[in-house]
C-alpha cells in the first residue's frame, strides 16, 4: 500500500537523491528538495499509522488503509494537513515549521501550475538550514538520521550546516541578551522603578492572552517576563467537585518570550533554547463546557419563544409611553 512508511520514505530519497545531482544554488535542487519535504513528512505520519495520511471527507480512504479497496482512487490529505498533522503528532516539530514547509510547498505549486520560476534566485542559506533542521525533527521521531536520507557525504555537509547556524543563533542570542542587560542595568533606581510598575501591566496583559504561558525569570534583567508557547499534548480532562469547571494539563512547547521591563524579545524554539528557557512546561486549560460536549444550546432553549416575548416586552414599553 503506497500510504506505507517503506515506499513514503523510498521516495522522499529518491527525491533527495535528485536534489543532490544538481547545483544546491540552482532552481531544480529547491525543486526536488520540496517533494522531498512533503515525502518525509508523510512518511513520519505514517510512521505513527497511515491512517494519518489518508482523506477523511470520504471514508472510503480510511477503509483503504485497512485493506478495503474503494470504487474511486483513493485520496490523501493534502500537504497542508500533512504538515498541520506533523505539528499535533511529532512533539518538536513546531507551528513555525510547518509554516516553513508550506513556503516550500506553495513554490513547489507555484512551479509546477503557473509561469512563475519560483525556485530561480533563492539563496540556499535563507531556506536550506531550517529545512535541514526540520529533517532532523522528523527523522529523529522514526529512530533515523540524515546520513539514512541523504546519504554519508550529503549528510556531514548538512550537519556542518546545522552546526553553524547553532552557533549564529546562539552568539545572536547571547549579544541580545546581553545588550538589554546593560541598557537596563544603566538605567536610574527611579527609571527602574517607573518602567518596572508600568511592566506589571504590560505583563498581565500578555499572561492573559493565552492559558499557553507562564511567568519566567527574565535572562537579561531578572525580571518577571512572559513565555508562550503551543500545545504539543493534553491531558484527561478534570471536573471540579466544586463548580463543575471542567480543565485539563496542556504540555506546551516555548516559542516566544516578551519582558516588558528591559524589551527582550526572543522568538522561536531554537533562541529559547540558546537563552535557557527552551524547557516544555505544563499549564492548566479550562474548556467550554457547550463546546467540549457538542451541546447545541438551541435544543434545550426555545429561541422563537425568547424573541416573541423579547418583542411583546418592547411593544408593551412603548404602549405605556
Amino acid at each position: 500500500m503506497e500510504w506505507e512508511f517503506d515506499p513514503l520514505f523510498a521516495k522522499a530519497k529518491l527525491y533527495a537523491s535528485r536534489a543532490n545531482e544538481e547545483k544546491i544554488d540552482s532552481a531544480l535542487y529547491g525543486f526536488w528538495m520540496s517533494l522531498c519535504t512533503e515525502l518525509l513528512a508523510r512518511a513520519a505520519l505514517s510512521k505513527i499509522h497511515p491512517v494519518l495520511i489518508a482523506d477523511p471527507t470520504n471514508e472510503a480512504n480510511i477503509y483503504y488503509v485497512f485493506g478495503v479497496n474503494p470504487k474511486a482512487n483513493p485520496r490523501s490529505v493534502h500537504a497542508k494537513t500533512v504538515f498541520a498533522r506533523c505539528a499535533v503528532f511529532i512533539e518538536k516539530f513546531t507551528d513555525n515549521m510547518a509554516g516553513h514547509c508550506l513556503l516550500l510547498a506553495d513554490r513547489r505549486n507555484k512551479e509546477l501550475h503557473g509561469g512563475d520560476a519560483a525556485f530561480e534566485g533563492i539563496a540556499p542559506a535563507s531556506w536550506l538550514p531550517r529545512t535541514y533542521e526540520i529533517y532532523k525533527v522528523l527523522l529523529d521521531h522514526m529512530g533515523l538520521s540524515l546520513e539514512d536520507l541523504l546519504g554519508t557525504e550529503q549528510a556531514s555537509g548538512a550537519e556542518k550546516m546545522l552546526d553553524d547556524r547553532g552557533a549564529a543563533i546562539e552568539k545572536e542570542v547571547k549579544d541580545r541578551v546581553s545588550k538589554h542587560s546593560k541598557e537596563f542595568g544603566a538605567l536610574t533606581g527611579d527609571q527602574k522603578s517607573e518602567i518596572t510598575a508600568k511592566a506589571a501591566k504590560a505583563m498581565a496583559k500578555w499572561l492573559g492572552m493565552t492559558p499557553l504561558g507562564r511567568s519566567v525569570d527574565c535572562p537579561s534583567c531578572g525580571f518577571g517576563g512572559a513565555l508562550h508557547g503551543e500545545s504539543i499534548n493534553r491531558g484527561p480532562i478534570q471536573v471540579s467537585d466544586e463548580d463543575g469547571t471542567i480543565t485539563r494539563e496542556v504540555r506546551v512547547l516555548p516559542n516566544k518570550f516578551r519582558c516588558a521591563v528591559c524589551s527582550l524579545h526572543l522568538d522561536g524554539f531554537t533562541e529559547l533554547t540558546h537563552a535557557g528557557l527552551g524547557n516544555i512546561f505544563t499549564s492548566m486549560e479550562e474548556e467550554d463546557p457547550v463546546e467540549f460536549f457538542g451541546i447545541d444550546p438551541e435544543e434545550y432553549i426555545d429561541v422563537e419563544k425568547i424573541v416573541q416575548e423579547y418583542h411583546a416586552e418592547e411593544m408593551y414599553g412603548w404602549q405605556n409611553e
